[in-house]
């Protein structure tokens, strides 16, 4: 009898298992299904520029423009460059290499009102701090240019990433004067330790 109730149970543990892994390939099937059609209702969320071909179209500078001009600036094109202004700050993007491109932003420099070599030393500190903002001078020290460097392949992309770019530019400004003034300061301590006559220099920013 103990035999005959023991195999009735392994036998219903048998069905058992049967049914949950029916009922386990079921749902995921299931599952699979609901993930597929929420990709493809992703997909027909994601704006396409219409090539002719069915493909996204690759960023142009004329796309470049379209997009500053959409951000509510007045760019204009010159050869592969696109000039325009940020509260009167000129800015210009460098599209010779799409779709590797440059946003920068250009100084003139006096090297008679700059300690330079406090300059160049905060340039390349904050170079070194912020992984996408540069700063770099022309040979005869006379102009400096911040820049970002970044790799977008399609107008939508770029659009989506333009104002990010300028809050970086910004950052490595920022970065670079706080570096600058903190490194005068410095300086002008220990000269003021051993010649308290020395006159005092105010610090400057490198921003309009």
């Amino acid at each position: 009898m103990a035999e005959i109730i023991n195999n009735i149970l392994i036998l219903i543990l048998v069905i058992s298992s049967v049914i949950y892994l029916i009922w386990n390939r079921n749902n995921l099937v299931k599952e699979i299904q609901r993930q597929k059609e929420g990709n493809q209702e992703l997909l027909k969320r994601i704006p396409v520029t219409n090539d002719g071909g069915g493909g996204i179209e690759p960023l142009s500078v004329e796309q470049i423009a379209d997009a500053i001009r959409f951000e509510g600036y007045y760019p204009e094109i010159e050869d592969n460059y696109v000039k325009f202004k940020v509260q009167g700050e000129g800015y210009y993007v460098d599209a010779n290499r799409l779709p590797l491109l440059f946003i920068l932003k250009g100084y003139g420099v006096d090297p008679n009102e700059w300690e330079m070599d406090l300059l160049k030393d905060a340039a390349h500190k904050m170079s070194d701090q912020l992984v996408m903002v540069k700063a770099t001078f022309s040979d005869d020290d006379k102009d400096m240019r911040f820049f970002v460097a970044a790799r977008d392949r399609n107008y939508e992309s770029f659009r989506g990433n333009f104002t990010s770019y300028l809050s970086i530019l910004e950052d490595g400004q920022r970065v670079m004067n706080e570096e600058y003034n903190k490194m005068l300061d410095e300086k002008r301590a220990a000269a003021l330790k051993a010649h308290p006559d020395i006159p005092f220099v105010q610090p400057k920013n490198m921003m309009s």
